[in-house]
């Protein structure tokens, strides 16, 4: 080979060189446009799942140990008459805690229901309607029995039917279900101004044994 071929040869390789070196610059910058892009969607995922909210009832998750207690714990179905212990366990929303001693001082209706339960989230919206007209009588529920990852989450059933009372968000314990002996969903307790039973209910209440009841709470 001839000096000069050799020459134009350097010369072609020469001119390549950049052109690959520009094109491996150019891989590399896609694969990481691909990657940001993936981590920006990962995360925008959580958040609109509700995996960036730390509150007890996001993504059907039960209150921290620890974190709900019961006054006493007798392990038997509340009767007329006797007194609600004193509970308090983490809001299911606002990030404060729900306490039963807020309540006592009104006529209050507490619920306790688990979000997988159909006759609670029947019974729920029911409740919240009547004394929606009743500003005398409070509601007040306590959500149980819960299993993260089954839907509906607590919030997630409150979000969805326009519910917005108190919700205590129990433990893996079940800590207020047990210690208000509650064996079956929905258990409801009509409670006077004193703190006390005057009824309680176990199962769907219709409108017409609910307008009864509250009637005769008031």
């Amino acid at each position: 080979m001839t000096n000069a071929k050799k020459a134009k040869q350097q010369r072609a390789q020469g001119t390549r060189k950049p052109a690959q070196r520009k094109s491996a610059g150019g891989a590399t910058g896609l694969w990481i446009g691909i990657g940001v892009v993936a981590v920006v969607l990962v995360v925008a995922a959580v958040l609109l799942s509700g995996g960036g909210d730390s509150s007890g009832g996001d993504g059907g998750q039960p209150s921290p140990d620890g974190s709900v207690t019961i006054a006493a714990n007798t392990g038997q179905l509340l009767q007329a008459g006797e007194a609600i212990p004193e509970f308090s366990a983490p809001a299911l929303t606002g990030g404060g805690t729900v306490s039963w001693k807020d309540y006592v001082g009104k006529p209050t209706i507490l619920a306790v229901w688990a979000p997988w339960c159909p006759h609670c989230q029947a019974e729920l919206p029911r409740l919240s309607a009547a004394v929606a007209g009743r500003p005398n009588i409070q509601l007040v529920t306590v959500a149980t029995s819960l299993t993260p990852g089954e839907p509906p989450s607590p919030l997630q059933y409150m979000t969805d039917n326009g519910l917005s009372f108190p919700v205590a968000v129990d433990d893996a314990n079940t800590t207020i279900m047990k210690g208000l002996g509650v064996t079956s969903f929905p258990t409801t307790y009509y409670v006077d101004s004193s703190g006390n039973v005057v009824q309680s209910t176990s199962g769907e209440v219709d409108a017409a044994q609910l307008e009864q009841i509250l009637s005769a709470l008031q």
